[in-house]
């Protein structure tokens, strides 16, 4: 394991039998790639070596090299919670909150849903942006791997969430008429495994919504953080539902979950078939894609911005 790895080990005070591998694009499959920032932020005004590359061929953000497995497991089962509120519980603040934000949106795809069906909240915490569909008839369930907040949801709010990460759901065929992500797809070990157990899991023209961190609302190095391992832009998230069959026909940045999360960004689509290989490579190539310059161009005029302030 590189150096500067145990050494952000150390600083999260995290032991165990973990190993680290550099890998290739989540999206495309390509190794080469560039590196966009190498120090980001490791929590509570800290910052250290964990590198953030853009994909040489389609442009999409992840860390590199990522740990294994087991670190993700211990990480978001046991101290996630930790290092971004300070405890383990949510507040009443974090629970009203996800409560509004499935009201809102509910009201704001409501068009495109059925009158009633059966949904999957994938990453839900507590369960709380449930509400809203289950008051409209709605049969739900969410899954996510802080066993603490799943508790709150199950014993605080009576909500049906139930502890387990997003690669070992197991999950009904062909059930879910609507499977949303809401900024947990860029948490998740591997996002392909979980895409692919979403897609077996949903019904033929089901709707899948996935939300990104999207736009910086701070400068590159606040922006990057440890508990991101992957970032999509308005291209990629998209590129990423493709890849597993979903056609994007609603992708935006208006706020459509309300304004607590700035700078995010959504794509709405519809399960259809699966691309080649060879196919979606085609579609990247043919120009679906951002290059590491643009990227970096980016990214350093945002760095000028902020330091102008």
């Amino acid at each position: 394991m590189e150096q500067f790895l145990k050494e952000y080990l150390q600083h999260i005070q995290m032991e165990g039998d973990y190993s680290s591998e550099y890998i290739p694009c989540e999206i495309c499959g390509d190794h080469a790639c560039t590196i966009v920032r190498e120090v980001i932020s490791i929590g509570k005004g800290a910052f250290g070596k964990l590198p953030v590359v853009a994909c040489n061929s389609c442009g999409f953000l992840y860390q590199n090299p990522r740990f294994n497995k087991q670190f993700y497991e211990d990480y978001y089962a046991r101290h996630y919670r930790n290092v971004i509120f300070g405890k383990s519980d949510p507040s009443p603040e974090f629970v009203e909150d996800q409560i509004k934000r499935g009201e809102l949106l509910y009201e704001s795809i409501r068009s495109y849903l059925p009158e009633c069906g059966v949904m999957l909240d994938v990453g839900s915490s507590v369960g709380g942006m449930m509400q809203a569909f289950m008051r409209n008839g709605w049969e739900v369930l969410g899954t996510d791997p802080d066993i603490g907040f799943v508790n709150y949801g199950k014993e605080k709010l009576g909500l049906p969430v139930i502890a387990v990460g997003a690669e070992e759901m197991e999950l009904d065929d062909q059930k879910y008429d609507l499977i949303i992500i809401m900024g947990s797809l860029e948490h998740v070990y591997d996002p392909n495994i979980t895409l692919d157990i979403c897609r077996r899991a949903a019904k033929p023209g089901s709707l899948l919504l996935l939300e990104g961190r999207g736009h910086p609302q701070s400068a590159a190095k606040t922006y990057f953080n440890q508990n991101h391992h992957r970032y999509f832009t308005l291209n990629s998230i998209e590129l990423m539902m493709m890849k597993h069959g979903w056609q994007p026909f609603m992708t935006t940045d208006d706020s459509i979950c309300g304004p607590t999360r700035p700078g995010g960004i959504y794509s709405l689509g519809r399960l259809g078939d699966v691309p080649s290989h060879d196919d979606f490579l085609a579609t990247i190539r043919s120009g679906k894609r951002e290059t590491p310059k643009e990227i970096l161009s980016k990214f350093d005029e945002l760095d000028r911005q902020w330091e102008a302030k």
